[in-house]
This record gives structure tokens, C-alpha cells and sequence, in this order.
């Protein structure tokens, strides 16, 4: 689902006027983005979103067979609950 169709569902729902609807999806996600960037998790009814440290480490070009380095870096998790997880696959 586009980002779009989920804004117009979301406003379906919810009784809101479409722009409404997307202001509150932009601002959701803009606080989720604001909290993990200053290090914090965000907790939801469905998981967790927070930072891992991703370690250096040895990756390949494979295009040319080449062995690189990759630097150390920050990156964005998401971890779901076991009711997000059993909901899914139900």
C-alpha cells in the first residue's frame, strides 16, 4: 500500500477530511523519526522502534569480486510484538 491509499483509508475510517488525515500520518512519523534519532525507542501497541549499532565489517562487490570495508554505522530498527506477528500470519 502507497502512502497515499493509506492516508485516503485512514481517513475513511476515521471520518477525517483526507489532508487531515495526512498531517496526522506526517507528524506521526515525524516524532517516531525525531525520538529514534536522539536515541530513545518508541513503543507501540505493535512493536518497537529503536537504534542498533551496526558493527564494521567485510562486505563484496559483486560486480567485481572485490573485498570492502564497511564502516560502523547507526541504523533503524523495528521489532514487532508477538500479537502484530500472530495477526500477520493468522
Amino acid at each position: 500500500m502507497k502512502s497515499k491509499e493509506f492516508v485516503e483509508q485512514l481517513a475513511a475510517r476515521c471520518g477525517l477530511q483526507k489532508k487531515e488525515a495526512e498531517i496526522i500520518v506526517d507528524k506521526v512519523w515525524e516524532l517516531i523519526v525525531e525520538t529514534v534519532h536522539k536515541g530513545d525507542e518508541v513503543v507501540t501497541p505493535y512493536g518497537k522502534f529503536f537504534l542498533h549499532k551496526k558493527e564494521a565489517g567485510t562486505a563484496r562487490n559483486p560486480r567485481t569480486g572485490e573485498t570492502v570495508t564497511t564502516a560502523a554505522k547507526m541504523v533503524v530498527k523495528f521489532r514487532p510484538n508477538k500479537a502484530f506477528k500472530d495477526a500477520v500470519s493468522a
